[in-house]
């Protein structure tokens, strides 16, 4: 009777090494997950410092604004709410641009946000302007 007990235990005592192990690999799991989600926290983090940093557009014609729009609304949006800023009425031969000392058109561009246009390089700062047709001989 007692090599029946012995071995009994014995059985008891495998399986409660075997769920220590899968208490182990689960740990280290849950550890491994709660590292991911430190480090996304993080990021999240630092993309709302970066978008606030980053959240105030120059719009200029011949009148100057500054307004503030979210990192991620389009340069279309932009565009339409410089109007709006200016007090402007939009003419169709309008062109939204840099403001830099080489402007260039932002056309085939409007559907990109401000970050993907920054990131892309089409942009190199949140500073715009408008170019109207003053006409001509």
């Amino acid at each position: 009777m007692a090599i029946e007990e012995n071995r009994t235990n014995s059985g008891s005592l495998d399986e409660a090494v075997e769920h220590l192990k899968e208490a182990e690999v689960h740990l280290e799991h849950a550890r491994e997950d709660e590292a991911k989600a430190e480090r996304e926290v993080k990021e999240a983090i630092h993309e709302i410092e970066e978008a606030s940093q980053h959240d105030e557009v120059n719009v200029n014609e011949l009148e100057k604004t500054t307004f503030k729009v979210k990192i991620h609304a389009t340069l279309q949006q932009v565009w339409d709410k410089s109007y709006k800023e200016l007090k402007l009425e939009r003419k169709p031969k309008d062109v939204f641009q840099t403001a830099s000392a080489q402007p260039k058109s932002l056309m085939e561009h409007l559907q990109l946000t401000l970050e993907q246009a920054r990131d892309r390089k089409v942009i190199e700062n949140f500073h715009f302007g408008i170019a109207s047709e003053t006409g001509g001989a």
